[in-house]
């Protein structure tokens, strides 16, 4: 029977060069036993020479059998071994390198089929141990990372809803604006000529009311007051300059006279052009305010609070019964006082106050007690309530003319609540010790020191600090 060793069929059996002959005891049921096959002789590698290696020849002797002439019979397995006992070898996945060939005898039964290798259910990667300190801060990270986002969050939130009402409110105030500068009469300015450049700051705002006394609408009359109003942002106030109707000025195109001639010459535009020229302050823009609307305005924001004189109190009385209770189709002795001391004035009351001429030192006198009104004018405003609104643009607001566009007097309310803030400071031009009295042909005047005059506005209406 041929023998197959390493994959190679022969007859005789040699030893390899490399290792010794390894015959491996059966597993497979032809395979057999170590103690009957023949004994191979082994081949020491360091005998003989290192160049030479002796080498063993199977054929000279044969592999001897016992007597009998035959082959011993390979003993079968008592049973076959299952793959879960203990000690059990596959030998199917590793074939033998020793084995007995029966191919041809052609009886064998064909070598059992190697099953596929069992899948290995996958299994998710075993997570990374971390250490305490490790395992904390990534948490602690988190957290603050969640609270970061929902303070974020909340902010925004709150932003949205400030920036919401900012623009309601904004609307509202400006439509209000709007409607009140609607119901102003608009009148288109007339011919200018600009004689002022040098004191226009950008930082002062600048308008001036002009109190005229005129009876009726129709009238024009002469300008009773003059008082140019400045918004300086600079300083954070509210100035209130004041010229006397009886300065002796230079009217452009019609000579010498007194400061309130030149309204009844040219109407606002010639009494702007007439400051300018001889004040050296640039002015654009006038709001007239004749007797009925000053009475509405003080009516409207509730009356004003005057410390009030015995003197005073016996002139307004005389001022309500010749003129002003007439004027507002009133009783003449309506809305009389009984003496002075600290009183609310409505009105009539307040008008008949601010044309006081003959008490005191005159007309100086006269415009400071017109700046005093306008000054609580100005601080009723500041707490505006509801009700204002309402007489206001039904009862003083139509009675105002004045020459600003609608989009330039929006501008310029604008600026009124931050001016509701501003302080408010009073000039008188001429100022004390820069004027004397004399009698021209017009009548008696106040002959001025121009340059000194200019000086002060300079200082006062457009400071910087």
């Amino acid at each position: 029977m041929p023998y197959r060793y390493n994959g190679r069929e022969s007859d005789n059996i040699k030893n390899t060069d490399d290792e010794d002959t390894m015959l491996i005891p059966g597993g497979f049921p032809d395979e057999p036993p170590r103690s009957e096959l023949p004994q191979l002789k082994r081949i020491n590698r360091r005998a003989g020479s290192a160049k030479q290696k002796p080498k063993t020849d199977y054929t000279a002797d044969p592999p001897q059998f016992p007597q009998s002439g035959k082959p011993p019979a390979i003993p079968q397995p008592a049973q076959q071994h299952s793959p879960e006992e203990p000690g059990y070898y596959d030998y199917n996945n590793k074939p033998p390198q020793w084995y007995v060939d029966n191919s041809s005898t052609g009886n064998e039964a064909p070598p059992p089929a190697v099953p596929p290798p069992m899948a290995q259910p996958s299994r998710p990667p075993r997570p990374k141990r971390d250490t305490d300190s490790e395992t904390e801060k990534p948490v602690r990270k988190k957290k603050k990372h969640r609270h970061k986002s929902l303070t974020g969050r909340i902010i925004r939130r709150i932003l949205r809803i400030i920036i919401i009402l900012f623009l309601l409110l904004f609307g509202i105030y400006s439509c209000t604006s709007v409607a009140l500068i609607n119901k102003m009469e608009h009148k288109p300015s007339g011919s200018r000529t600009h004689y002022a450049d040098s004191v226009g700051r950008g930082y002062v705002r600048s308008f001036l009311i002009i109190g005229t006394d005129g009876r009726s609408a129709d009238e024009q009359g002469r300008s009773d007051s003059m008082i140019l109003v400045s918004l300086n942002s600079k300083t954070n106030e509210i100035i209130m300059t004041s010229f006397m109707r009886d300065c002796y000025v230079e009217i452009p195109n019609n000579g010498w006279n007194k400061l309130n001639a030149a309204y009844a010459f040219g109407g606002p535009e010639l009494l702007m052009d007439t400051l300018e020229y001889n004040f050296d302050v640039r002015i654009d823009d006038y709001v007239t305010v004749d007797f009925a609307s000053f009475v509405s305005l003080v009516d409207s924001v509730g009356g004003v609070d005057i410390e009030v004189s015995d003197a005073e109190a016996e002139e307004i009385n005389v001022i309500l019964i010749s003129e002003v209770n007439e004027l507002m189709g009133d009783d003449r002795m309506s809305d009389l006082l009984d003496g002075g001391g600290k009183l609310h004035l409505n009105g009539k009351q307040a008008l008949s106050y601010s044309r006081i001429r003959k008490v005191g030192n005159s007309d100086f006198e006269r415009t400071e007690r017109q700046r005093r009104v306008l000054s609580l004018i100005i601080a009723k405003l500041r707490t505006f309530r509801p009700s204002m609104f309402k007489n206001l643009a039904s009862d003083v607001i139509p009675d105002i003319s004045t020459n600003m566009s609608t989009l330039k007097a929006y501008l310029l309310s604008l600026r009124a609540p931050l001016a509701a803030r501003y302080a408010t400071k009073q000039v008188r031009i001429p100022a004390e010790g820069t004027y004397y009295d004399e009698d021209v042909d017009v009548g008696s005047v106040l002959q001025i020191d121009r340059d000194e005059n200019i000086r002060i506005i300079e200082e006062e209406v457009f400071a910087k600090k």
